[in-house]
């Protein structure tokens, strides 16, 4: 019995496949229950969705760098909702925004499972008979909760592994494929340009140890920057040639830390991880640094694990330290040259440690009398770890996908209202702007990471005196001001409303409001209308499969 059990351990077919069925078994529940499942809501139904909606419901699939998306803010530059030409978006033309979602979280399962195997097969170049770990940490890899819908994270173990092969000037077609479709399934800004840095490095490592450049990985870096600049041209374009973009991140003002913020928030960082790269790492952290001490103090140090760890730890104080008090000018400065968030290298941070986990594993299964059952305990506590971080347990108390948007609920608004709804304007209190938005209303107020600075002032003008009523929400709005929200002071940032109350005392600049074109306001709050001539109430909307109550106010006319 043991020797089959050992059998099918270094058989890498079956674990393969018992990997393959396990990701499979993960994601069962979103196709069993369809748009009824409970699906992250923060940073991701709340915008990321809608910017797809918004895109296709407007026709401009692709489009000139000077088409605006007319859906939003009366015209949105192209550039500040998707690169040109992203693969993501041809599974919700296929499949409906609801399965184009479900096929691209399966695919980016999928590709993180085959790039991790493979890097750490390189990497690491185990015997047969420790086959289990690189499977075992693969699936974990796999299964981790992937922030939005494209390889950004999840695919970078297979980008590394391509240009690892290229760098020993392998010259196998697939290597040169998958370095030039990652571009067009990921974000620049988000980790292409933090990898840019890591093939960098590599880069210089290289001259230094062999003296000499390598122009077949130079050729690789260059092939891979160009397939950046043909995927991300609009963003190029807006930078570099429309001088008339000017984008309301210029008046960004993150908070400064003192040095225990700092401090706290870089510990953070190694500990947990961060939001939007979820690596769920702060167990297998242990093991980790135990083996890394070990191969220290033994002499058997593995050159590529102290590298990442050093690595991290300098990038999480970058991350922490970013808005230190002491180098916050400084921070300023290099950002409003290079517009972006320039401690993104945490983006990196879950590939790199899992190859840190299947590095670690495979010296306590090599050197230990009982390593290999050791990992096998740790593989498979891990992957409970992560499967009780699945969607339907951390995301169960929140609207379903179809609760959230609430599809029927707005087809009865529209079919109320019954105008073109390209002909008026509406605004959302109490609800996320991206619900409307995606329903096909064109709004003024939303969720955007880039959009024209000068729409950021005409906005505040509608919400100034709301803004005035309290200090939170007017440094939330003038000091970040992505969420373009029609705040209310009573009722803060509570945008899913879920104890709806009566809004006593709204005070909006409606003549603001109607040059900006705005007719209607869906409320999820019942708006006190007795000392407001500008407004008055039209209808309430109900529906079981919502979790919304919609209350709707026309902006009258002057």
């Amino acid at each position: 019995m043991i020797t089959k059990i050992e059998g099918l351990l270094i058989n890498q077919r079956f674990l393969i496949g018992v990997s393959l069925s396990l990701i499979f078994v993960y994601f069962f529940p979103f196709l069993y229950y369809g748009a009824d499942s409970h699906i992250l809501i923060h940073d991701n139904l709340d915008s990321n969705l809608t910017w797809v909606k918004a895109l296709l419901d407007s026709g401009d699939f692709f489009s000139s760098p000077d088409k605006d998306v007319p859906n939003v803010f009366n015209g949105i530059p192209r550039s500040s909702l998707y690169g040109v030409y992203d693969i993501s978006l041809v599974w919700f033309k296929l499949f409906g925004m609801y399965y184009g979602y479900i096929v691209n979280k399966i695919i980016m399962s999928l590709v993180a499972f085959m790039g991790m195997y493979y890097l750490l097969k390189k990497i690491i170049q185990p015997v047969q008979s420790l086959q289990f770990v690189l499977v075992g940490v693969a699936l974990l890899f796999s299964l981790l909760p992937f922030w939005s819908f494209t390889l950004s994270v999840c695919g970078l173990p297979l980008v590394l592994y391509a240009f690892l092969n290229i760098r020993e000037k392998k010259k196998h077609f697939i290597n040169w494929l998958i370095i030039i479709v990652f571009p067009f399934y990921s974000s620049l800004v988000l980790s292409g340009i933090f990898f840019l840095v890591i093939l960098g490095m590599i880069l210089m490592y290289d001259i230094y140890k062999n003296k000499k450049i390598n122009f077949y990985f130079v050729l690789g870096i260059g092939v891979f920057v160009s397939a950046y600049l043909l995927s991300h041209y609009l963003l190029f374009y807006s930078f570099l040639f429309n001088n008339d973009h000017v984008s309301h991140r210029v008046e960004i003002i993150l908070a400064e830390l003192t040095t225990k913020q700092s401090y706290d928030k870089t510990e953070s960082m190694l500990r947990f991880g961060q939001y939007h790269a979820h690596s769920l790492h702060k167990y297998i952290l242990y093991p980790i640094l135990i083996v890394v001490l070990v191969q220290i103090f033994t002499k058997r140090v593995n050159k590529i694990a102290i590298a990442i760890v050093i690595f991290m730890i300098v990038s999480s104080l970058i991350y922490g330290f970013l808005y230190w008090e002491k180098m916050v000018t400084l921070s300023r400065e290099i950002m409003s040259v290079i517009p972006i968030q320039v401690d993104r290298f945490h983006f990196l941070h879950p590939m790199f440690w899992y190859v840190l986990l299947g590095i670690s594993l495979t010296f306590i299964a090599r050197y230990l009398k009982f390593g290999k059952l050791l990992v096998a305990v740790v593989i498979l506590l891990q992957l409970l770890f992560i499967v009780d971080s699945h969607d339907f347990r951390t995301q169960k108390n929140v609207p379903s996908y179809r609760q959230f948007y609430a599809e029927e609920l707005f087809t009865e608004i529209k079919s109320f209202i019954n105008e073109p709804q390209d002909s008026y304007r509406v605004i959302s209190l109490g609800i996320h702007p991206g619900i409307a938005l995606y329903n096909g209303f064109y709004t003024l107020d939303g969720y955007f990471a880039d959009y024209p600075l000068s729409y950021k002032h005409d906005f505040r003008k509608v919400i100034s005196k709301e803004l005035d009523k309290s200090a939170v929400l007017q440094k939330y709005f003038d000091n970040w001001g992505s969420r373009c929200y029609a705040f209310s002071a009573e009722l803060g940032r509570g945008y899913l409303n879920q104890n709806p109350k009566k809004v006593k005392n709204l005070e909006f600049d409606f003549g603001a409001l109607r040059k900006l074109g705005g007719k209607y306001i869906l409320s999820s709050a019942e708006i006190n209308t007795g000392k407001i001539q500008d407004i008055k109430f039209v209808k309430t909307f109900e529906h079981p499969d919502s979790r919304w109550k919609i209350h709707v106010y026309e902006v009258t006319p002057e």
